[in-house]
């Protein structure tokens, strides 16, 4: 019977052959086609993270190189410091991308692709690239993450970045399934299927571009290009403008830079002594001028000289904050003729929308359809007993795309917006939930948020999503955060809102959030 059964065609054989593939396939099916997919979602929100990170860590590089240039003196110590963080961080990202297409080869064959895996629920090919005794990658792995976390905070220096860094690139041994596993590569890469090896490694090279952008931020703080030193004083002449209509006055103040608080020095224009700093000179006629003067502070004297130009009365038309107009917005824009009052200045349209005074000079366009492409502002008012009238055209633009943030009160009790990076776990649990706004340093057009996701992956590689139906987090999300380790990162996506013009839409961008003490 011994030689039947170690004959691999006996009959008895072939069924626990047959019995060994069942019982394969019933571990495949554990994970289930959700889950993979979910992966997808989670690895495709990493990547738009992590190119996010980049574009950022490159613009405060970019800051170091300029400030570089400027004092290379005062700066090299911080430069040298910053190639070298960029050149860490660019070989460790690499790396991993070559484990994960090593990875994604040995389960879809030599032409695999990360990026359209075939075979997501393989979990032997993770294992034999990463854990294959002498040749696996794992430990190579886990020991280079070491001596990047370990750089970095040698570069930065500060404690509370460091025990960061400590968080965010921990390699040490983690719990699988109740049991402490071998080694940390163990525990991420052993059954693990390819779709979450791969978005655990994504996941990898997006807290690696998050360590290196805080330290190149340090790095940049060093340099204290902010510290400048007073070796000159100047008086110096500032006009409300250099170009005047004929008729209106020259305005403007004089400053004299750099000077002490304590003092108040006295100002002149020609030999005349003002009051203050301000002044106003009567125009007439066109062609340029030029405007002299003297201050006198503790003693000594500063003289200063200024051009101008007066003009023929003009029209203004312009828009507050760009060369452009956006549709389903109130857009402002200031309406002037230099030497006639606001309220003697009427203005139209010249196409679809409307457009009313709001205060003053600024008046408002509204109702602006982007398939009319452009639009014309009309301007008519009486100078002199003369009408005139000026036009200018303005392109139609769509807005640009909202971001979702997490607004929330700082320890100071300041009203705050987490847009990206870390943040207080106590400052999650108080937040009532997620907003929504344009909000580029021009605009600040708030969105109503009505429903989004969020996503984390456990220890197990398990895709976790909690879905909310209004803007605030359900009673379910409030208690998933409340029990979320600190380290733990998760993603907020699918963010539903309506927007100014009250019509429905989908923010294309997620919400990376790394929970900290």
């Amino acid at each position: 019977m011994a030689g039947i059964a170690s004959n691999p065609n006996s009959p008895r054989q072939k069924m626990i052959n047959l019995m060994y593939l069942v019982f394969i396939a019933m571990l495949a099916l554990n994970v289930s086609s959700e889950v993979l997919d979910g992966f997808e979602l989670v690895e495709t929100s990493l990547r738009t993270s992590t190119k996010n990170s980049t574009l950022r860590n490159e613009e405060v590089k970019a800051n170091l190189d300029r400030a570089y240039r400027a004092n290379e003196t005062k700066v090299s110590e911080w430069y040298e410091k910053g190639v070298q963080v960029k050149d860490r961080s660019d070989d460790l990202f690499n790396y991993i991308n070559e484990l994960k297409l090593r990875i994604v080869q040995a389960a879809d064959g030599k032409n695999g692709d990360v990026e359209n895996i075939k075979q997501k629920e393989n979990l032997e090919a993770a294992s034999r690239v990463m854990l294959a005794p002498v040749v696996g990658e794992g430990k190579k792995l886990r020991e280079r993450i070491d001596s990047y976390r370990a750089g970095m905070s040698d570069m930065v220096g500060d404690p509370g970045k460091i025990a960061m860094f400590e968080t965010i690139l921990s390699t040490k041994t983690l719990n699988k399934g109740g049991i402490t596993a071998p080694s940390w590569e163990t525990a991420l890469f052993e059954n693990m299927p390819v779709a979450a090896a791969v978005t655990l490694l994504t996941k990898l090279q997006s807290d690696i571009r998050f360590v290196e952008g805080e330290t190149l931020s340090q790095l940049l703080t060093n340099v204290d290009i902010g510290d400048y030193r007073v070796n000159k004083i100047d008086a110096v002449v500032i006009p409300k403008s250099q170009i005047v209509s004929s008729g209106m006055p020259f305005e403007g103040r004089i400053v004299l830079a750099a000077v002490d608080s304590t003092k108040q020095p006295e100002f002149y224009v020609g030999e005349e002594l003002l009051a203050g700093n301000t002044f106003s000179i009567g125009t007439s006629g066109v062609g340029d001028r030029q405007m002299t003067g003297k201050v006198v502070s503790d003693g000594q004297t500063y003289t200063y000289t200024a051009d101008y130009s007066v003009t023929e009365a003009s029209a203004t038309i312009a828009p507050v904050l760009m060369n452009f107009l956006y549709e389903s917005y109130a857009n402002d824009i200031v309406v002037a003729i230099p030497g006639v009052p606001s309220g003697a200045v009427s203005a139209s349209l010249k196409g679809a929308g409307n457009i009313r005074q709001k205060e003053g000079n600024i008046w408002t366009v509204s109702g602006l359809d982007v398939a009319s492409d452009n639009v014309d502002v009309v301007l008519t008012a009486s100078i002199g007993g003369r009408s005139i009238s000026v036009s200018k055209n303005f392109k139609v633009k769509q807005l640009p795309n909202a971001l979702p943030f997490i607004p929330y009160k700082d320890a100071d009790g300041r009203n705050q917006k987490f847009k990206s990076g870390a943040i207080s776990k106590r400052f999650l649990v108080e937040s009532p939930g997620i907003g929504a706004a344009i909000d580029d340093g021009l605009l600040d057009i708030p969105y109503t948020v009505t429903g989004f996701t969020i996503r984390m992956v456990d220890n197990r590689g398990n895709v976790v999503p909690e879905i909310s139906n209004s803007s605030n987090f359900t009673a379910q999300q409030k208690e998933i955060i409340r029990n979320m380790p600190t380290g733990t990162r998760f993603f907020i996506s699918e963010v539903k809102a309506l927007d100014p013009g009250g019509k429905p839409v989908t923010i294309a961008y997620s919400l990376d959030v790394l929970v900290r003490n």
